[in-house]
């Protein structure tokens, strides 16, 4: 079972808050001191009641003022009785029993017990003795932090790193290079222009733990080289808990000011639920383009007037953010059987603001770089999301489990785009605005097993199946723009009647995902053998509407604003909406995985293990186009693939603490549908198409790890790796066209990445025992890369043919210290985070590559527990560092994130 609450982790949580009434202590081996896990602590006189200790032998036992009987025994130790125990209000009563062996037990009794994996220390002791290279973040690191969401928490491991603020790269490689898989199955991404997994939509409340795997076993799946993210999430407490909790927050840059909002919405929109009002009109025909069926001119102006006049932006004064959540869970017993739930449900909302420029770049005739169609910008937006997770475990004895797992969750993100700039080539000022709305959605299950069999050497068969379904829905996005004659700077602005003006774009993306994994592990007396499989498919529909609004054949005043212009009074003659779908504005998709492995995991001496594998993956990917209207399917898109993926890792104990180890893999990077699929997409912000290229080849990639790593105490480690990486055929991001900076993807020829990581987590008190209340940790990452562009007549339109790997910065850098202060309750944090430069995008036909430069990153936590209670606050950010874009000496995009600042009360009851 998944065995201990947050007041049973390790030996600091021993130490009851402020406050505390009853007893507590810890239960040991007479013989040698070490603490006895799940041992029974029981009330016999004065109460009813009784508790189990954790993984350290501690326990804490809650009970009135009064006088009581206690007994404390363990299976083959000899039992003993306490008598007299006084218990006096609001003080605690600690007791400490030590336990001996019964002389007379003969039998052999197997005692087992989970480590609790939201435990800092729990986790480390995991990564000592894993087969592979690790690093992890537990839900106790996570507490000591600002951190609202996974996308934030990631980012303190090892060689994370975060863009856009919801996707995750691992030693630099993202997307496609990474995986993440939900308590061990794979996790679909809700987005269709990106190729990694939105963690944003994983509130922290919901983690255990976040792991990072860095170097490959054969029963991970195959697409891997920056790591496979494994997010594991809360089970059931081993006792009743009910723990309801309240956040407030908001941030420099944003609350209590004017920003940017729209006028479409309603009271489920706070909630994550999209308004029907914004769905595309019942009046605009599904089987066909608009006007394309011969209506009359009546039914064409009944069906343009259809659409919501809605096209300016609003303002509103920003909210400070608000966040809701509780959970629920406990075990019951019943004889050697256990039956365990916990449901959790969490709401949050928050308004932001983002104010910054952009620019286009080129070079004059003497070959200077100039920014051009400079602009301001102002971006209002407003989120809310929903989660609710629930599990149930039943445990029928120490050899048969079985556990349901159930996740769903869903937001909302409004944003609202202004902007006021200069076109340089059509020698034009502009006004441009972008009304947006998206909805995501996830709904996944998931049912596992673990049975041991009781043959071949007790051998333990482990299995899950899970089917989930991933939604986006981005109704009616607006685009308007205006333009003036720089050369009459007193002139009006006016409807241009060209393209990305007048502009509707209704699109729907749904993705079902089924399958499930195997894996028996046969204890052998020289070896352990491991075989397993899994079989995934994912089944993908994308379909998408444009609209547009044209001059009609009546004179109207251009210069009206748009809600006047588009007036339904101006819709038919003057104004009329022609559809520009295009034929592959939708396609239909399918990935399916299938795969085999075996591997042996042998120990030839006492301190060398070796594990080694293979992995036999096959895929077939597909996509077809369909026509939008009538789902009749076009052209098609298929690759096969059937690959070998062997894998081997060396682990050597030079002490028992001490670990020096060594991997080897072959492994691959499949590209993603949107990748594939030649459908464009028009980038309002930096005004630029974005498609795909169906010629895309998957990446192969060799990789070799080694690593040092001491575990110098519970919750200390020292640790040193390093990695080299060589791609064959990776994909990129490019500029294929320098005039409009439209965006594309390309395989290159090759690529090198290699990189060191330095890591240390440390008490003070190694130095002082003043200093006991004091840890430390650091890591630092240090990455090069190289690519291989290949033959210069193929690839000949990138600029620079020796640079790095699109997305990979060249360093790292967390540092964090803390103070904690059991007696009182107390616990301050302070974090720093920083990533080196890295290629947002390649340049093409003489202009540089697009750098995101470094971003400074500074955080503060302080929780205090008052009784049942805690407070924690927080600040974010207080560098009020900026996100920055730069194409050489210009910056092409910027903004200020602002100062975050949040204050939350949990209660733990």
């Amino acid at each position: 079972m998944e065995a201990m609450s947050d007041e049973a982790m390790l030996a600091e949580s021993a130490v009851p808050p402020p406050g505390f009434t009853g007893i507590y202590g810890r239960v040991t081996d007479e013989a040698n001191g070490e603490g006895l896990i799940e041992a029974t602590v029981k009330v016999v006189a004065g109460a009813q009641k009784q508790v189990l200790t954790d993984l350290d032998g501690f326990y804490r036992v809650a009970l009135p003022p009064g006088k009581y009987d206690l007994r404390v025994f363990y299976d083959v130790y000899q039992g003993r009785r306490i008598t007299g125990v006084v218990v006096t209000k609001g003080k605690a009563t600690k007791l400490d029993v030590a336990l001996g062996a019964d002389e007379g037990a003969v039998q052999e009794v197997v005692v087992e017990a989970r480590a609790d994996r939201r435990a800092e220390g729990a986790l480390l002791q995991e990564r000592k003795k894993a087969a592979a290279v690790s690093d992890a973040i537990s839900a106790q690191e996570i507490a000591r932090t600002p951190d609202s969401s996974a996308s934030d928490a990631v980012k303190r491991v090892v060689s994370a790193t975060v863009v856009d603020g919801r996707y995750v790269l691992l030693r630099g490689l993202g997307g496609r290079y990474s995986t993440t898989l939900l308590n061990g199955a794979l996790l679909p991404s809700t987005e269709p222009d990106e190729p990694s997994v939105p963690l944003d939509i994983f509130p922290t409340s919901l983690l255990a733990n976040l792991n990072v795997v860095k170097s490959y076993t054969p029963d991970l799946p195959g697409t891997f080289a920056g790591g496979t993210l494994l997010i594991e999430t809360n089970s059931y407490p081993s006792e009743f808990e009910l723990k309801p909790r309240i956040s407030l927050g908001g941030d420099s840059e944003t609350t209590f000011r004017e920003r940017n909002s729209q006028a479409q919405g309603g009271f489920g929109e706070n909630l994550g639920f999209p308004s029907g009002s914004r769905q595309l009109p019942n009046a605009i025909p599904r089987d066909s383009g608009l006007g394309m069926s011969g209506e009359s001119s009546d039914v064409l102006e009944q069906q343009y007037r259809s659409f919501p006049n809605i096209w300016q932006a609003r303002r509103t004064t920003a909210l400070p953010n608000m966040g809701l959540g509780v959970s629920m869970g406990d075990t019951l017993r019943f004889g050697n059987s256990r039956l365990g739930y916990l449901a959790s449900a969490n709401y949050g909302h928050r308004d932001g603001v983002q104010e910054g420029t952009f620019a286009r770049v080129d070079r004059d005739e003497t070959g200077a770089l100039n920014a051009r169609d400079a602009a301001r910008s102002t971006q209002g937006f407003e989120t809310a999301s929903l989660s609710g997770l629930g599990s149930v475990g039943f445990q029928l004895d120490r050899d048969n489990e079985l556990t349901w797992f159930g996740l769903y969750t869903r937001g909302t993100d409004t944003r609202t785009f202004t902007a006021r700039g200069s076109n340089i080539v059509r020698g034009e000022s502009y006004e441009s605005t972008r009304l947006q709305f998206v909805s995501r959605q996830l709904f996944f299950n998931q049912l596992r097993g673990f049975h041991r069999l009781g043959l071949l050497g007790d051998a333990e068969l482990d299995w899950q199946a899970n089917l989930s379904r991933v939604d986006r829905d981005e109704p009616d996005t607006r685009d308007t723009l205006y333009s003036d004659n720089l050369s009459a700077p007193s002139g009006t602005p006016t409807f241009p009647n060209q393209p990305n003006s007048g502009e509707r774009f209704f699109a729907e993306l749904g993705e079902t995902s089924t399958g499930g994994s195997v894996n028996v592990t046969v204890p052998l007396s020289a070896v352990r053998l491991k075989v397993g499989g899994l079989t995934q498919v994912s089944f993908r529909d994308f379909g998408a509407r444009r609209f547009r609004y044209l001059l009609g054949t009546t004179p109207v005043d251009r210069t009206l604003p748009p809600e006047q212009l588009f007036a339904p009074e101006n819709l038919g003659t003057g104004i009329r909406v022609r559809e520009n779908t295009r034929p592959d504005d939708a396609y239909d998709a399918y990935l399916g995985i299938f795969a085999g492995y075996a591997s042996a995991d042998v120990q030839p001496t006492d301190a060398l293990r070796l594990v080694g594998g293979l992995r036999v993956e096959s895929s077939t990917q597909q996509l077809t186009l369909k026509d939008p209207f009538t789902g009749a399917s076009g052209a098609e898109n298929r690759s096969e693939y059937m690959n070998l993926l062997p894998a081997f890792n060396a682990i050597y104990a030079l002490t028992p603490t001490v670990n020096v180890r060594a991997g080897y893999s072959y492994t691959l990077a499949r590209p993603t549908f949107r990748e594939l699929a030649p459908f464009i997409y028009f980038d309002f912000v930096r005004r630029r198409n974005v498609s795909g290229n169906p010629d895309l080849l998957q990446t192969r990639i060799h990789n070799i790890d080694a690593r040092v790593e001491w575990f110098a105490g519970e919750n200390e480690v020292l640790a040193a790796s390093a990695f080299y990486k060589r791609f064959q055929d990776p994909i990129e991001r490019v500029i294929r066209n320098p005039e409009s900076g439209d965006l594309s993807f390309e395989n290159a020829a090759g690529a090198n990445t290699y990189g060191l990581e330095l890591e240390a987590r440390a008490s003070l008190a190694r130095l002082t025992e003043t200093l006991k209340a004091v840890r430390v940790g650091a890591n630092l990452t240090l990455i090069q890369s190289d690519v291989d562009l290949g033959d210069p007549n193929v690839v000949g339109a990138q600029t620079n043919r020796n640079r790095p790997l699109q997305g990979q910065s060249p360093y790292v850098i967390n540092l964090n210290v803390g103070y904690s202060r059991p007696e009182s309750g107390t616990e301050l944090t302070v974090l720093y985070n920083v990533y080196g430069r890295r290629i947002s995008e390649v340049g093409v036909q003489g202009l540089p590559d697009i750098y995101e430069v470094p971003f400074h990153r500074v955080d503060i936590s302080l929780t205090q527990q008052l009784g049942s209670a805690q407070l924690k606050l927080t600040a974010a950010n207080l560098l009020n560092s900026s996100v920055t874009l730069r194409q050489e000496s210009v910056d092409v995009q910027t903004y200020k994130p602002g100062v975050a600042f949040s204050a939350s009360l949990g209660w733990s009851l």
